[in-house]
């Protein structure tokens, strides 16, 4: 693989996973993270809640060359309900999650490729969700509604996919936990025992499905979106 691939949240755990499974397949890795501090061929600092900076990052990135792939893993969660969630978090966890990536691609416009792939990692709240996540489940469901909307404005030249994760074992999921307190561990036995996997996913076996949703092999993929949740959807709730 000789591409440019530009990952949003490259420093965190599901991130970086994306970030070193693209490098080993060949890509240069441009990675976008709050510090800077990607461990990526080329990094900036860009805070996805400013819409400024996001696009004058992105002008940046097409003036240094093509691009093959945008894969948009960076997003907010404040742990705020329904009816108790700000003003200034509704407004922050929307730009971040859905609409910078609107804005990566369209100041990344002219520097994509043809059959370029637009990987965005939505999330089974998009679906089914828990209390107290209310922004963060909206703005998923929002997210795999741009994935339909765009596969019909950016194709033919521009695929986009949806990623609809369940469980993955790192940091984010931890900071999810804090909600429940002592109770984390508890949250963890349960969600693996009603994933029928058995089991979380590793961040690095869902970068190497996103790797491979961004090659030619998944070319006639577009406008929907793949759960990678062990099964976890595909149990009824009540039961």
């Amino acid at each position: 693989m000789t591409n440019r691939v530009v990952v949003t949240g490259a420093a965190g755990g599901i991130g970086s996973a994306v970030c070193e499974v693209f490098a080993a397949a060949g890509a240069t890795v441009v990675g976008l993270s709050r510090n800077g501090d990607a461990a990526t061929a080329e990094a900036f600092a860009v805070d996805l809640a400013d819409t400024s900076a996001v696009s004058d990052v992105a002008r940046r990135i097409a003036a240094a060359g093509p691009v093959s792939a945008i894969v948009h893993v960076a997003a907010a969660q404040p742990m705020a309900p329904a009816a108790g969630t700000t003003a200034q978090q509704w407004h922050d966890t929307l730009t971040v999650n859905v609409v910078s990536l609107d804005l990566l691609v369209g100041g990344l416009r002219s520097a994509l490729t043809d059959s370029a792939a637009v990987i965005a990692v939505s999330s089974v709240h998009a679906q089914a969700t828990t209390e107290g996540i209310c922004a963060y489940a909206t703005s998923k469901a929002a997210l795999e509604g741009w994935v339909r909307a765009a596969a019909l404005d950016l194709g033919p030249q521009i695929r986009t996919v949806g990623i609809t994760l369940g469980a993955v074992d790192g940091p984010k999921l931890q900071e999810g936990f804090a909600r429940w307190g002592g109770e984390a561990q508890a949250r963890l036995d349960v969600l693996n025992t009603r994933t029928p996997a058995g089991r979380i996913a590793t961040a690095t076996e869902v970068a190497q499905a996103i790797v491979w949703l961004a090659s030619p092999a998944a070319g006639f993929i577009t406008g929907t979106s793949i759960a990678i949740d062990g099964g976890a959807l595909a149990r009824l709730g009540s039961e």
